[in-house]
């Protein structure tokens, strides 16, 4: 329930932004990117409260309309950080590129060898929930180095880049949430998934407070308009 609230004051956060600021600008379309992303992994998070209070199925179902919402919920996250990448692409250093691409291509590398060959997945034939199960450090792994090159470009920018910064921190949250939960869940360490809800929740936190300090510093509540160009 902690979770969902969460997500919901993030989701909440990143409507008012994007209604007050309207889609103009790097900042209105990536931030409408960010509060769809949001949106669409609140709506996969409600599907699984709805599962566990109302159906009854704990988080033990493999493939469901959940994962849908959330590989959605991908795209969107994805689009927001091509747009922030597209805007800050003269402070990007080719070391940084290769250093982050070189992290992520070891990561995965180490999932696949490592978590899921001895998984139940493998043991029972369910290759369905093996590909899915495997797409998501994938899909983490896709968004980390975008999100580390964000982070290292903009370290030492000013509050404009601020929201941003948070932004990606968030998603490099739930990047390092996801291994260990696909780790957890493949291997039927069930009893270790609640606490990774912790970080879940710290992904959502640090989500609207990207979308709060966009609203109250970048955004000029009588005009409706971004007090600082971008």
């Amino acid at each position: 329930m902690i979770l969902n609230i969460t997500a919901a004051i993030a989701s909440g956060f990143g409507i008012i932004a994007v209604y007050r600021h309207g889609l103009q600008g790097v900042h209105g379309r990536s931030y409408l990117f960010l509060t769809l992303g949001i949106i669409s992994w609140f709506v996969a998070d409600l599907t699984l409260a709805y599962y566990y209070f109302v159906l009854g199925i704990e988080e033990q179902i493999l493939v469901s309309a959940t994962d849908v919402l959330w590989f959605i919920g991908y795209l969107f996250l994805a689009a927001h950080l091509l747009t922030v990448l597209r805007f800050i692409h003269n402070r990007i250093k080719l070391m940084t590129i290769i250093l982050t691409s070189i992290v992520s291509l070891l990561f995965i590398t180490y999932i696949a060898l490592n978590l899921f060959p001895s998984s139940r997945f493998l043991a029972k034939g369910d290759f369905t929930a093996f590909v899915v199960t495997l797409s998501y450090p994938i899909l983490d792994m896709l968004l980390f180095v975008p999100s580390m090159i964000i982070l290292i470009s903009l370290q030492k920018d000013d509050v404009q880049s601020i929201p941003w910064i948070l932004s990606s921190l968030s998603l490099l949250v739930n990047a390092v949430a996801d291994e260990r939960y696909v780790n957890d869940f493949v291997n039927g360490h069930l009893h270790n998934l609640l606490f990774l809800d912790i970080f879940y929740v710290t992904d959502f936190i640090l989500m609207a407070a990207a979308l709060f300090w966009y609203y109250r510093f970048h955004i000029s509540p009588q005009r409706g308009k971004m007090k600082i160009t971008g």
